[in-house]
């Protein structure tokens, strides 16, 4: 696989390009949404024509500011059939403004339902014999593990063929998530359980390594607990990681050096609702779209900078 294909190698090609490791999350809840965007709003597919005006403003505003979104697929998928569709619009946005795209879906199942998954995420649908149709064409996807590695197998199959990536949930930044994933395995004082799914996916990246010496199987590690970087890090060295819990829900620039290597690489920090909820600092008789696409790309600056003074600080910033 070439290079330019190669999902890592074109997630870093990114965050060198805009000297940023900040993924902006995209998780349109009606009920955070400016309230002139909701005028009229009676239907499922009014609704989906808001959360897309919304999030497409939002990428508009963030586009030259980060290297990749994260539509959280939930809140269109809340809407019915036409809040797919207008998530399927936009990712198409997102990827059009060069920005790639991690569908935050954490799908997780076996055999054919997982190939269909795959499909619809990252690959093709094919129609007839020998025609084949992208649908979401994100560029990468959150699964889950929990139902063991052969699982993962055709997510990866499908990634690989098109050159796309996968982020498995490995230690989460939800505040519950120890009472699973830090549970001890085989005896009281065993390594916990999210050690040895990470072990697992440093060995399914093994053979997806690009020429960047980063996998496109990555994973997902919390910000929320960062005592636990350096072991996840140890255990993954060629899994790119994707790091939620920036802003909201308690996560510090200063920990994120932790999740880094050594050149100051393989991870990026996602923020959702501090990024997107910019509009919030609405000057009186502002546009409202004028509001959510400044208001997107202030936070986003903002975050870019605490994160460039945390990883100066800690001898992690590349350039």
């Amino acid at each position: 696989m070439s290079p330019a294909c190669h999902f890592a190698d074109r997630l870093i090609d990114r965050v060198d390009a805009t000297r940023s490791h900040l993924v902006v999350g995209l998780d349109p809840d009606l009920r955070e949404l400016p309230s002139e965007l909701l005028d009229g709003v009676t239907d499922l597919a009014a609704g989906a024509v808001a959360v897309e005006a919304f999030s497409t403003a939002v990428i508009d505003g963030v586009a030259d500011l980060v290297p990749a979104v994260k539509p959280q697929s939930a809140f269109f998928e809340a809407l019915g059939s036409a809040g797919v569709a207008a998530l399927e619009r936009v990712e198409a946005h997102a990827r059009a403004a060069g920005l790639l795209v991690i569908e935050d879906a954490k799908r997780g199942d076996i055999g054919t339902t997982m190939a269909a998954y795959a499909a619809a995420a990252l690959g093709r649908v094919r129609i007839g014999e020998d025609h084949e149709l992208p649908v979401h064409d994100a560029d990468a996807v959150t699964v889950s593990p929990y139902l063991g590695p052969e699982s993962l197998a055709p997510m990866i199959a499908v990634a690989r063929r098109f050159g796309k990536g996968l982020f498995v949930l490995v230690r989460t930044s939800n505040p519950a998530s120890g009472e699973l994933q830090d549970a001890p395995i085989g005896a009281p004082d065993g390594p916990p359980l999210h050690e040895r799914v990470a072990a697992m996916v440093d060995a399914l990246g093994e053979e997806g390594v690009g020429e960047r010496g980063y996998s496109d199987v990555g994973a997902v590690t919390g910000l929320t607990y960062p005592e636990q970087a350096p072991a996840l890090r140890a255990l993954m060295p060629r899994s790119y990681l994707l790091v939620p819990g920036l802003g909201a829900q308690g996560g510090k620039p200063e920990d994120f050096a932790l999740f880094l290597d050594d050149e100051g690489l393989g991870a990026v920090a996602a923020a959702s609702r501090s990024i997107a909820g910019g509009w919030r600092r609405r000057t009186s008789g502002e546009p409202m779209f004028t509001a959510i696409r400044e208001g997107a790309g202030q936070a986003a600056r903002d975050t870019n900078a605490a994160l460039t003074q945390a990883l100066a600080a800690a001898d992690r910033w590349r350039w």
